[in-house]
């Protein structure tokens, strides 16, 4: 038999110190891979990709291998981030695995989505992302993905005509990027703030936000961003008007354009889709047309209607300013060109926005109907409780009249059960009168005696069953089992017994009056129950006192002991 267990149990072992090696063995892999992530993506990407995703025999396993493979493509230069390949993880972490791993997955599978132009699904995962992120607040990486997935949110959100919510999410990056040391995140989410101020022509809000900004940027290292940063406040300024010409001027002149026309078009989490350098001289063509140089203006908006292929109400403007400085040069065919252009590009840019404003009026209209449903199924939930209250309340009610009933029964059974006892006690009289008489008489006496137990033994059983009150009992100790009562039930107890109570208390005599009535009905043959009732104890003080009675009789060397041993057996 052992050995044939030992056959069983043997492949099962082996089977299972496999799995345990494999599983340490993946993890060993993707510990090495997860150590040079951050600073070489593409050799993390090569231990990867050369692991044998076959050897894998938990999902856990499967999605890990995909979130790392998944997080170095989003590091790695050169790698694009496939959509049909994140789904699933982000399908898995959405009830899988910590707040932080679901937050990555999210924010990577958003990103995908980003890229391959679905930009509802990427808001609904950047969403998620922020979601799952805000549950780690004592997580510092986790907090600057959360910023990261904020910053990229105002961006969809200013690219869709979403003022206020970009700005709101703009703000929540920039506190994030400054609670957890970040400057560069912070600097970057403040110079989209500004813009998104800006499109709402809140100058002054704008030109604030930027301030910190204009003051750091002579230390900031990626040169590229501090042109902005200066072409950004030159035009905040210049829509605001708070300037003279001298000073827009100079602030202009602070401008490297060697720094931007060689500038990356990434650097860092900074990058910049002005892949043309336009930027420069829009904020030129505004500048000059502010204070009347149009000849400049119109050399600077020349360059930008030639190069610009993706317009937007920033560029949109260089076509009104060009219209209006070839009318008052007398050149009425170009500005009729430009004018209408401009024409063209507005209403496709207002059909847009009020796309834009539809989708928003939609996503508002659903969150008031969800709202509605909430309150309804709210006030329903209050109804049902109610009723159920209600229902509880009439069970109640007829519980207590039962409950009435059952006690008017219960006296009536008392007051049969009392006339019985008196009648008990009088047939107890008479009896007790005639015990020196004949054998026979006293043979029929016990008999007698032998039904008067089983009447008293059933009010007793009663007693305890029905004795919920306080009322009850105290009335049927006073009753039935007064101490007369009960000393007529001891005696009764020794002469049926053959004398065992009087043996008892001649062997015993330092015993309470207590103990030795309760010797007594225990030789009558009474249970635990119903001592419990004839004397007020619990119980377990019958069982207690009954065990302890008993090691007397047994620890003694009186003559009958085995005799009365046996009734407490």
């Amino acid at each position: 038999m052992k050995r044939t267990l030992t056959y069983l149990l043997l492949p099962l072992m082996l089977l299972g110190f496999t799995c345990c090696g494999g599983q340490r063995a993946a993890e060993a892999q993707f510990g090495a891979a997860d150590a040079v992530l951050e600073s070489a993506p593409d050799s993390a990407l090569q231990l990867l990709r050369a692991i044998d995703t076959a050897t894998f025999r938990t999902e856990r396993q499967r999605m890990r291998w995909r979130l790392l493979t998944a997080r170095a493509q989003l590091l790695s230069d050169e790698e694009r981030l496939d959509e049909a390949f994140t789904a699933p993880l982000y399908a898995y972490y959405e009830s899988h695995g910590p707040k932080e791993q679901q937050a990555v997955a999210a924010y990577i599978h958003a990103k995908a989505c980003q890229d391959a132009g679905k930009l509802d699904e990427a808001v609904k995962a950047y969403t998620r992302a922020a979601i799952c992120a805000e549950a780690c607040p004592d997580d510092r990486e986790i907090m600057l993905l959360l910023g990261a997935v904020c910053h990229t949110l105002g961006a969809l959100h200013l690219e869709q005509g979403y003022n206020v919510e970009a700005e709101e999410a703009f703000r929540k990056a920039v506190a994030i990027g400054s609670r957890y040391g970040d400057p560069e995140s912070e600097g970057y989410a403040r110079f989209m703030l500004s813009a998104a101020l800006c499109t709402q022509k809140r100058f002054d809000e704008a030109i604030e936000a930027l301030a910190p900004l204009v003051e750091a940027r002579d230390t900031i290292r990626f040169r590229y961003f501090a042109q902005q940063i200066t072409l950004q406040n030159l035009l905040y300024h210049a829509y605001a008007d708070d300037w003279s010409t001298e000073r827009l001027l100079a602030e202009r002149a602070r401008i490297d354009l060697g720094a931007i026309d060689s500038a990356p078009l990434s650097y860092g989490r900074a990058s910049t889709d002005d892949s043309q350098r336009t930027f420069y001289d829009i904020a030129s063509t505004i500048l000059f047309a502010k204070i009347g140089q149009l000849d400049s203006a119109r050399y600077y908006a020349d360059r930008v209607l030639a190069r610009t292929t993706v317009y937007h109400q920033g560029n949109l403007d260089t076509y009104r300013i060009a219209a209006g400085i070839y009318h008052g040069q007398g050149d009425d065919a170009t500005a009729y060109a430009h004018a209408w252009r401009y024409i063209e590009m507005q209403d496709s840019l207002e059909a847009a926005n009020r796309d834009a404003l539809s989708v928003q009026l939609e996503r508002q209209f659903r969150a008031e109907n969800a709202a509605a449903l909430r309150e309804t199924r709210l006030r329903y939930d209050v109804w049902i409780a109610l009723l159920v209250c209600l229902l509880l309340a009439l069970l109640a009610v007829g519980l207590v009249g039962a409950y009435r009933r059952k006690l008017r029964q219960r006296d009536e059974r008392i007051g049969e059960y009392l006339a019985l006892i008196d009648s008990y006690r009088e047939s107890q009289d008479s009896l007790t009168s005639r015990l020196d008489a004949s054998d026979s008489r006293e043979a029929a006496l016990k008999e007698l005696l032998k039904g008067r137990f089983a009447h008293i033994r059933d009010i007793a059983a009663t007693c305890y069953t029905y004795g919920e009150g306080a009322r009850l009992s105290e009335k049927m100790r006073e009753l039935a089992l007064s101490p007369a009562m009960l000393a007529d039930v001891v005696r009764m107890a020794d002469l049926y017994n053959e004398g065992a109570v009087s043996r008892l208390r001649e062997a015993f005599p330092e015993w309470t009056k207590r103990n030795h009535d309760f010797a007594a009905l225990v030789i009558a043959g009474f249970s635990p129950q119903e001592i419990c009732v004839m004397l007020g104890m619990t119980p377990n003080g019958v069982y207690t006192l009954k065990s302890k009675l008993k090691r007397r009789i047994a620890e003694s060397d009186i003559a009958a002991r085995e005799e009365l041993l046996r009734f407490f057996a």
